[in-house]
């Protein structure tokens, strides 16, 4: 029998989203027009860099990397949406795992790890930390985004902000509705194992939306211009 706890956490629901996340995901304003220009607009040149896409979905990021030089490999923990990944982005090399494990790369690998609204379903952030800042070369960079703890603390109305843990929300914007559950985290649970493993924080964005995005639902887009919703960082390795 499967022991429920070692799997990843959100995995039977990404299973069940993943067609019709890989359909809509890449003109849903909130993911479109919100979250990914912002973590995009933390990106180097990557030209020619080592990335690795940690949490790549239906390939989505992957191809945008690609197309912008890199070379790229994706990991997720969802077959099904490594599916739809080799569809859209063949050129990377994608590998099935759970990235809130110890992770199958040889150290200082990557010039890059890339990743979106994906570190919010590993518990364990100071051994997620540590992992990336072993297969980082030196100066190696970390970009990604998670759920703004502000955001979060609303939305999810927790007893105890200060707490990490397990919340759910039925997701109803790709079809059927979906739980999907994910961890809540307050700031400081965010940025401490960054530091702490030997990373520098560089920048720190908190997602606006793009014109786009008001075209597409300009309710929505005013809401989301007064709050915020999502947080995106860029860390650096620090020299020894």
């Amino acid at each position: 029998m499967t022991d429920e706890r070692k799997r990843p956490l959100a995995l039977s629901a990404y299973e069940r989203l993943a067609d019709s996340y890989a359909e809509r995901a890449p003109t849903k304003p909130f993911n479109a027009d919100l979250e990914r220009p912002t973590t995009q607009g933390l990106l180097p040149d990557i030209s020619g860099m080592e990335v690795l896409d940690a949490g790549c979905g239906p390939g989505i990021t992957t191809e945008h990397l690609l197309d912008e030089g890199a070379d790229v490999t994706g990991i997720d923990a969802s077959p099904s949406m490594l599916s739809h990944a080799r569809e859209r982005a063949p050129d990377a090399e994608l590998l099935r795992c759970d990235f809130g494990q110890e992770l199958p790369f040889e150290s200082n690998r990557f010039d890059l790890v890339y990743s979106s609204l994906a570190f919010d379903y590993v518990e364990d952030w100071d051994s997620l930390f540590s992992e990336l800042a072993c297969i980082l070369r030196p100066a190696g960079l970390v970009v990604f985004s998670s759920g703004h703890p502000i955001a979060d603390f609303f939305h999810f109305d927790p007893k105890n902000y200060f707490e990490t843990e397990v919340m759910s929300a039925v997701w109803e914007g790709f079809g059927d509705p979906v739980e999907v559950p994910t961890y809540r985290r307050p700031l400081a649970a965010i940025l401490n194992p960054i530091l702490s493993s030997g990373f520098r924080l560089d920048r720190i964005e908190e997602t606006r939306p793009t014109e786009t995005f008001r075209e597409k639902d300009p309710d929505t887009f005013e809401r989301v211009s007064r709050e915020p919703t999502f947080l995106s960082i860029r860390a650096v390795m620090t020299a020894d």
